[in-house]
C-alpha cells in the first residue's frame, strides 16, 4: 500500500478525514487554537526548504487561484472549477505542478481589514478539505505537489534577481497601468448589512473574476469615515455608488491592483525558488509577467495548453484523474510521446497566429489529434483480423494472443469465445517465443505519437458506456 501523503496523515490523525469521507461535524467544532495548529502544522509539512525539487520545462508552479486558493473568489464552486481545470492539466500535460497549499493559511488569521468569525473559520477550512480531497489521487501520484513559501521571502529582491536591475520600475509601471484600469473601468458601491460593511465591485472580467468582486469590512474604510452622508444612505438601506471622486480617495483600485501585483510577484518567487516554469489559468499574470520581463514565451504557451485541452482534446471529461494517472505510470513512454507531438503541434499553430484561440485549439484536433487516433483505430483493426487469422495456432499462441489481445484493450468476442473453449479465461502467460510473433501489431500501435491519447479515450469511452448503462441508456 503506498504511503499516505504527510499533508492527509496530519487530517487523518486529527480525525478531520477518513479515507475520502471528510467528518463536518468534527470541523464545525474545532476551536480558534485547533485551526491555528492545524495551519501551523501544514505548513511545516510542506515547507519549500523541505522539498526535493524536479528541475525541468514541463515542472510547473500554478497560481494562488489555479491551486484551489480563496482568491479572487472563495466560492467553493468556483475553487473546484479552478483545480478540476488544474488536474486535467497535470494529469495530461504538466511532469509535476507546486501550488500553495492553501492549509497553511490558518496559521494566522488577519488583524486588520474584515477579521473573520470563528464559524467562518471553520467553514473555510471544510472547504478547504473538499478541495484538497478533489485534488487527492494527483497528489498522491506526484503530480501535484503542497508547498508552504513564507511570503516573508522579499519576493521583490527575487523579481529584481529574475528580471533584473530595473525590474522594480517595470513593475511599478504596471501596478500604476493596472490602477489606472480599474479606476476607469470598474464601478464600485457601498453597501451595509447587519453590522458589517461592503465594497461592491463590478469590472471586465478579465480584472475581476466573474465581473464583480465584495470586500467586507468590520468598520467603515478610513476615507468613507469622513463622509456621513454616504455612511448614512448605507445605513438606511440603500446601495450608494461611489463617484470617481470619491473612489480616487478610497483608493481601492489601488489596492486592487496591487492585490494582482503582489499575487504575481509572489508565484513568480515561488516559481523562483522552486526553479519552475509558471502556469496561469488567466491571461492577465502572463501579461504582466510579459511586460515586466520582456520574453515569458514558455509561460505563455503553458496558459495555452491549461486554457485550451479540453477543445484540443475534448474527451478528457469523461477520464477520471486516477485512470490517466494509472496510464501515465504503465505507459510512461507513449505519454512523453504523445506530449512532445502536442507541443509541435501548437507550436506549429502559433508559429503563424500570435495568440491561440479556441477555434485554432479545435483546430488541433480535428488536423492533429483526430487523425492520428483514426490511424490507430484502423491499426487495432488490423491487429484484431490478424490475431484471428490462424485458426490452426497452438493453445500456447492463443495464449500469447489473448495476453495480448487483454494488454491492448483488443480482445474481441470471437478471442473470448476461444478463450472460454481451451480454458484459458484467467490464465497468466508470459510472452515465449510463439507469443513473439504476435508483437508486431503492438509495436506499430504503440509507435503512434498519440497512443497514451488513444488508451484514455479507450477508458473514456469504456466509462461512458458504463454511465449510460446504468442509467438505464441503451
Amino acid at each position: 500500500m503506498a504511503d499516505i501523503p504527510p499533508l492527509f496523515e496530519l487530517l487523518e490523525n486529527a480525525q478531520l478525514i477518513s479515507a475520502s469521507r471528510i467528518d463536518e461535524r468534527r470541523v464545525l467544532r474545532l476551536s480558534a487554537s485547533q485551526l491555528s495548529d492545524i495551519g501551523a502544522e501544514a505548513a511545516v509539512l510542506t515547507r519549500a526548504e523541505a522539498l526535493t525539487y524536479e528541475v525541468g520545462s514541463m515542472t510547473h508552479s500554478a497560481t494562488l487561484s489555479m491551486g484551489g486558493g480563496t482568491q479572487p473568489c472563495a466560492n467553493l464552486s468556483c475553487r473546484i472549477r479552478h483545480v478540476d481545470q488544474l488536474v486535467q492539466f497535470a494529469a495530461f500535460y504538466s511532469d509535476k505542478v507546486y501550488i500553495h497549499n492553501f492549509l497553511s493559511n490558518h496559521e494566522h488569521h488577519p488583524d486588520f481589514g474584515y477579521i473573520p468569525s470563528i464559524g467562518e473559520r471553520r467553514y473555510t477550512l471544510l472547504d478547504d478539505l473538499y478541495v484538497l480531497s478533489r485534488l487527492r489521487p494527483l497528489i498522491e501520484a506526484g503530480l501535484i505537489v503542497p508547498v508552504t513559501s513564507s511570503r516573508e521571502v522579499c519576493s521583490q529582491c527575487i523579481a529584481l534577481d529574475a528580471f533584473g536591475a530595473d525590474a522594480d520600475k517595470r513593475f511599478l509601471r504596471e501596478r500604476k497601468q493596472l490602477a489606472k484600469r480599474f479606476l476607469e473601468e470598474m464601478t464600485i458601491a457601498l453597501d451595509y448589512c447587519e453590522g458589517e460593511w461592503s465594497l461592491a465591485c463590478e469590472a471586465p472580467e478579465e480584472l475581476l473574476e466573474h465581473g464583480g468582486a465584495y470586500t467586507s469590512y468590520n468598520a467603515p474604510p478610513e476615507p468613507l469615515e469622513q463622509m456621513p452622508r454616504i455612511l448614512q444612505r448605507a445605513l438606511d438601506g440603500e446601495t450608494v455608488p461611489l463617484s470617481k471622486a470619491v473612489r480616487l480617495k478610497l483608493k481601492h483600485h489601488e489596492n486592487l491592483a496591487g492585490d494582482i501585483l503582489g499575487s504575481v510577484v509572489f508565484e513568480m518567487a515561488v516559481s523562483k525558488i522552486l526553479r519552475t516554469s509558471y502556469v496561469s489559468e488567466t491571461e492577465l499574470p502572463i501579461k504582466i509577467l510579459s511586460a515586466v520581463s520582456g520574453d515569458r514565451d514558455l509561460a505563455r504557451r503553458n496558459s495555452l495548453v491549461q486554457k485550451h485541452l479540453t477543445s484540443i482534446v475534448p474527451f478528457i471529461g469523461e477520464a477520471s484523474p486516477a485512470t490517466v494517472v494509472q496510464l501515465r505510470q504503465r505507459e510512461e513512454e507513449s505519454f512523453l510521446t504523445y506530449r512532445q507531438a502536442l507541443n509541435k503541434a501548437i507550436d506549429d499553430v502559433r508559429a503563424q497566429r500570435a495568440n491561440l484561440k479556441e477555434s485554432d485549439a479545435r483546430a488541433i484536433y480535428s488536423d492533429v489529434i483526430a487523425p492520428g487516433l483514426a490511424r490507430l483505430d484502423r491499426a487495432v483493426r488490423t491487429a484484431r483480423r490478424d490475431l484471428l487469422k490462424d485458426l490452426g495456432r497452438s493453445v500456447t499462441a492463443w495464449a500469447g494472443a489473448i495476453t495480448f489481445g487483454m494488454y491492448t484493450g483488443l480482445l474481441p468476442d470471437q478471442l473470448l469465445g476461444v478463450a472460454k473453449t481451451l480454458g484459458l479465461t484467467k490464465i497468466l502467460v508470459d510472452f515465449g517465443e510463439a507469443a513473439a510473433k504476435l508483437m508486431s501489431p503492438e509495436d506499430a500501435i504503440k509507435k503512434e505519437d498519440l497512443y497514451f491519447l488513444w488508451r484514455v479515450r479507450q477508458r473514456s469511452d469504456q466509462r461512458h458506456r458504463l454511465g449510460s448503462a446504468d442509467k438505464g441508456v441503451t
